[in-house]
């Protein structure tokens, strides 16, 4: 056996080197360790911050649909002149200083007191009213979305000056309810879509004035009251729409009180699945009640109108809703004054 000869010099270099090695590999194999380590830490925390802390959303609760209901609009006569006289024949000017109140509400209803046209044919009486074409682009920019048009005055110009207003409102985008160029429009609900509630109109009138026509005529006309039209026009409202609201032009004029007649009618209505009943013709406002926890304004009075007379005509109410857009009902209503000034412009809503 050859005998192996290893000095003591080679013996000691190899013993250092592998030290060497053996203390490198261990500070490597530990400085992973502990990297590794501080990887998993961090990544904990992170998962147990997240858990401890988790990111809420805040709910923020839904505003309420404010809807609003004005009295009688008559744009003729006294009303025409000082417009004229007064503001260089700009009917804006008889809004401007409600303008941004008027324009806030979701929704915004009155009652178109006559025709508006530059055609037909004049009743020849004191009280027959036509409203100059005009004043269509002013009403839109004033906020008003429907007119009920189911009055005595609307045929006060006869067909041509009633259809024209049918088209001109709706050329403007603004609805009306309560006439028809036949029976089914007029009786038919109108629907309107307001953030994503369906709110369904219907109007009737007590005074055959004019073309009242039954809800099958093929001639233009207005819907007329009676009990077989409330209860089927109301019915089928209620299938198509979460609140119907039912329009009447009826009462004695210059009476603060309702009458038999009226609270007959609104009761029907509310019978059969009315949400909301208004009503307009007095020419003064009149009582507000209640019939089965359902309001009832039996008159808004005047709005815009030449009776200067009194005070009580040169008044008039706003009636504001507002509805709650999770249960879709009506949760309050508020009458505000409607107060006019000497040139019929209104001077303030408080």
């Amino acid at each position: 056996m050859k005998k192996i000869n290893i000095k003591r010099s080679q013996l000691i270099w190899g013993l250092v080197v592998f030290v060497v090695i053996f203390l490198g590999t261990n500070i490597v194999w530990n400085f992973s360790c502990e990297l590794a380590g501080n990887k998993k830490n961090t990544q904990t925390a992170v998962v147990m911050e997240a858990v401890e802390a988790p990111v809420r959303i805040k709910e923020i609760p839904l505003l309420p649909i404010k809807l609003a209901f004005v009295g009688d609009i008559m744009l003729d006569r006294g009303v025409e002149y000082f417009a004229n006289k007064d503001f260089g024949g700009d009917y804006g000017e008889l809004f401007i200083k409600v303008k941004s109140q008027l324009q806030s509400y979701d929704l915004l209803f009155a009652n178109l007191e006559g025709p508006v046209s530059d055609r037909g044919v004049d009743g020849g009486s004191l009280y027959s009213f036509r409203f100059e074409p005009r004043v269509i682009p002013v009403l839109k920019e004033a906020g008003f979305d429907i007119f009920s048009l189911a009055n005595n005055h609307i045929f006060n110009w006869g067909e041509y000056a009633f259809t024209d207003t049918l088209s001109l409102l709706s050329d403007a985008g603004i609805s009306y309810v309560g006439a028809g160029f036949d029976g089914p429009e007029a009786y038919k609900e109108k629907i309107m879509n307001v953030k994503g509630i369906k709110i369904a109109f219907l109007d009737f009138s007590e005074f055959r004035n004019g073309a009242v026509i039954n809800s099958t005529s093929t001639i233009p006309g207005i819907a007329l009251i009676s009990e077989e039209a409330v209860l089927q026009s109301v019915s089928q409202a209620k299938r198509q729409a979460d609140l119907v609201i039912v329009s009447y032009h009826f009462g004695n004029e210059y009476e603060t009180e309702s009458n038999d007649y009226q609270k007959k009618y609104a009761e029907l209505a509310i019978d059969n699945g009315a949400d909301l009943i208004i009503g307009a013709h007095p020419h003064v406002v009149q009582n507000i009640g209640q019939y089965k926890n359902v309001w009832i304004a039996y008159s808004l009075g005047n709005f815009i109108f030449d009776q200067g007379f009194s005070d009580a005509t040169m008044q008039g109410g706003l009636l504001e809703v507002e509805i709650n857009l999770n249960t879709k009902i009506i949760e309050k209503v508020k009458l505000k004054k409607v107060i006019l000034n000497k040139s019929f412009q209104i001077e303030n809503i408080e």
